[in-house]
């Protein structure tokens, strides 16, 4: 039962009025003078403590009286549910976007979250629907109730949700879920015989920290009449500290490179000290003290001390929270890289190329440069290269193995120094008559027209390290009846004429320069250009080899990047922890937790890490402002005409079905007065006076 003015209520409280009242004693209403009496002296009645109430009958008749009128007032009501109307209730339809990636590992989050859920299956009536969505990196639906059915349709949301036991190890990619469940809502087809929906609202129940990837929701066209009603789960209020790796500097710049980490700490953190662990492979902890202020950052190199240790993991210790304090660590391994130079120059002479060729490729940490040379003339077989370097003209069948190599995937750089290797670039272009002609040139040459936007010399576009007007060509060489298509100009020489071009062959490439890096020729291997470009050319082959061994949970590892570039066939990946099955890869690998993982293929193995992304570390709150600023619909949509009407006609509903039942109190009131009334006057009639003499 309810009142549609329940304050009237208060009027219970007179109820005390009649009880008071039947509490007095009355003072004699008739007296008689009494002659006998008048020698007697007056007395006081005793007085009686214990009252009790009089005339129970007419008490309870008043007391039910006033108890009905204020009834009467508050107007009481109850509402019938006709089975009619909840087919033709108004139905809505919620998604619940629930966050399962790694920073809800935090304290009861995850808890949190699934009591939110709960309450949000509360809010379903008869033939709602109701979606439940997952998601961290990917997004996954994990239930979709058409016609919400009460206890049942309850059930089957609940067993999904059952299942999620704790929060994975992705990122979270929160703007590829809203557009996600924003797709779904407007893909989906209502059937003919279902009623339309009234009311369409995705609720986010996430922590909604700062790591969260929006990007998707930016500029996103939201279909009309959803609402986005944003839950957030926890309050930061401690602060997180995370760690990552730092980038390796390019490989010309890093010969004795040592690796470096990134530990941040948030602006709302409550210390500033932080302790950086490392365990080996021995059990021995590592550890130094660490200072990082509040929102700040610090990148910490490897101590040399730790590096001739075998290090499985680093760590970090002095925060709140520790979901993400643990860093695997694997250390890259040398990798080969095989540079073949094709000419008569002499590994000593400083007036060749091979001299300077050598020169540029320093040992490094993780990549093992073999230059080797073979004469033009050689009768031998090519050996096999990642890189040929062409500085003389090469003989039969020398040239035609060279040229099947490009066509199969090699790289090769020819660098023009006479016009005898006119036959060998006609024949690796595939044109007839190729002329290479000297030019001489009382001055130098500059170049100029550099196409930076090429890979082979992208390296180069930053305007701090695009300037080459300092380098200078003493010699060069004309390149005549090349083909008008398939060949590429990375740059001119002031004179107009070709000075270095790129040229498709196959699978593979073929680059050629008119002018060498002798010092006969120019200045280019004295110059800060030379390594980077020599860099640049080999770019696609490090990055086949020198992949390093970090990995993020969620992201595709290439297996075919390890055991040197050469992981063909069926790969074993056997996950961390020992107890786990092995897994069998072709070429791609999705690791869904942090840890090492060992690869095996045929006869060889190798070790990589993979950790979480380095953006679930900011577990401070995103500001709501952001939300409105990328248009999420955060507020009740307009309803439309036929929306109002639709209420209005709930409205009637609403009235045709609430039973009140004040005119039943109001008669029982009046027939409880009446009965009071009668009663009253009966015994209120005076009564005769005995007169005694």
């Amino acid at each position: 039962m309810s009142f549609l003015t329940p304050l009237y209520l208060l009027g219970v409280l007179g109820l005390s009025i009649p009880i008071i009242l039947h509490l007095l004693h009355d003072r004699p209403k008739n007296k008689q003078e009494f002659g006998s009496l008048m020698f007697l002296d007056k007395t006081k009645p005793p007085v009686d403590r214990k009252r009790r109430p009089t005339h129970l009958l007419l008490l309870l008749l008043r007391c039910l009286a006033l108890l009905l009128l204020a009834f009467v007032f508050a107007r009481p009501f109850v509402t019938v549910d006709d089975p009619a109307d909840a087919a033709r209730r108004d139905r809505q339809w919620i998604t619940v976007l629930l966050d399962r990636s790694a920073s809800m590992q935090r304290g009861d989050l995850w808890e949190q979250a699934k009591a939110k859920v709960q309450t949000t299956l509360g809010l379903l009536g008869p033939g709602d629907r109701f979606s439940l969505i997952a998601f961290d990196d990917s997004t996954e639906p994990l239930a979709e109730v058409k016609s919400w059915l009460g206890s049942s349709s309850e059930a089957e949301a609940n067993i999904p949700l059952e299942r999620l036991a704790k929060p994975g190890f992705g990122g979270s990619n929160l703007g590829q879920a809203l557009v996600f469940a924003g797709e779904s809502i407007q893909e989906a087809d209502p059937g003919a015989d279902e009623q339309p929906l009234a009311r369409r609202e995705i609720i986010v129940i996430s922590d909604l920290q700062k790591g969260s990837r929006l990007g998707e929701v930016q500029g996103y066209e939201w279909p009309t009449g959803i609402k986005v009603t944003l839950e957030q789960i926890g309050e930061d209020d401690q602060g997180n500290a995370g760690i990552e790796q730092v980038a390796s500097r390019a490989p010309w710049a890093a010969a004795a490179a040592v690796p470096s980490f990134r530990i941040s700490n948030s602006a709302n953190s409550i210390g500033d000290e932080l302790e950086f662990l490392a365990h080996t492979t021995a059990g021995e902890t590592l550890s130094q003290k660490v200072h990082v202020p509040p929102g700040r950052s610090r990148v910490v190199e490897l101590p040399r001390e730790w590096t001739g240790q075998i290090l499985e993991r680093l760590a970090i210790r002095g925060d709140a929270a520790e979901f993400d304090n643990q860093f695997h660590f694997a250390q890259n391994r040398q990798q080969t890289v095989r540079i073949v130079y094709i000419g008569e120059d002499k590994s000593n002479d400083a007036e060749g190329s091979l001299f300077y060729l050598a020169s540029a490729f320093q040992q490094l940490s993780t990549i093992d440069f073999q230059v080797e040379a073979v004469s033009g003339k050689s009768p031998g077989p090519l050996p096999e290269a990642d890189l040929y370097v062409i500085g003389d003209a090469v003989d039969d069948p020398l040239a035609q193995t060279l040229g099947q190599e490009v066509e199969g995937g090699a790289t090769a750089l020819m660098v023009v120094q006479s016009t005898d290797q006119a036959a060998n670039l006609g024949q690796w272009l595939g044109a007839d008559g190729v002329v290479i002609r000297d030019i001489a040139s009382s001055d130098y040459a500059l170049l100029e027209s550099l196409k930076l936007d090429d890979p082979v010399l992208s390296v180069f576009r930053d305007a701090r390290f695009s300037d080459f007007t300092n380098l200078h060509f003493w010699k060069h060489r004309e390149l005549q009846n090349l083909p008008d298509e398939g060949i590429d100009v990375l740059a001119r020489f002031d004179s107009g004429a070709p000075a270095w071009l790129a040229a498709r062959r196959g699978i593979g490439r073929l680059l050629v320069m008119t002018s060498g890096w002798t010092p006969a020729d120019s200045q280019l291997a004295l110059s800060t250009k030379f390594i980077p470009l020599l860099y640049s050319v080999l770019q696609p082959v490090l990055e086949r080899k020198t992949q390093s061994r970090q990995f993020v949970v969620g992201n595709q590892v290439d297996l075919t990047r390890l055991n040197n570039g050469q992981a063909d066939g069926s790969v074993t990946v056997m996950p961390p922890g020992g107890g786990a099955p092995a897994i069998s890869v072709d070429t791609f690998f999705t690791p869904a937790a942090p840890g090492l993982y060992t690869a095996k293929g045929s006869g060889w193995s190798e070790t990589f890490a993979v950790n979480l992304t380095a953006a679930e570390s900011r577990t401070e709150p995103i500001v709501m402002d952001q939300f409105k600023k990328l248009g999420l619909p955060m507020t009740d949509p307009v309803a439309f005409s036929g929306e109002i009407a639709a209420a209005a006609d709930a409205a009637e509903k609403t009235e045709a079905h609430r039973r009140e039942y004040w005119q039943w109190a109001l008669a029982a009131v009046l027939l409880f007065v009446t009965l009071e009334t009668v009663l009253a006057a009966r015994g209120s009639q005076p009564a005769e006076p005995v007169m005694i003499t």
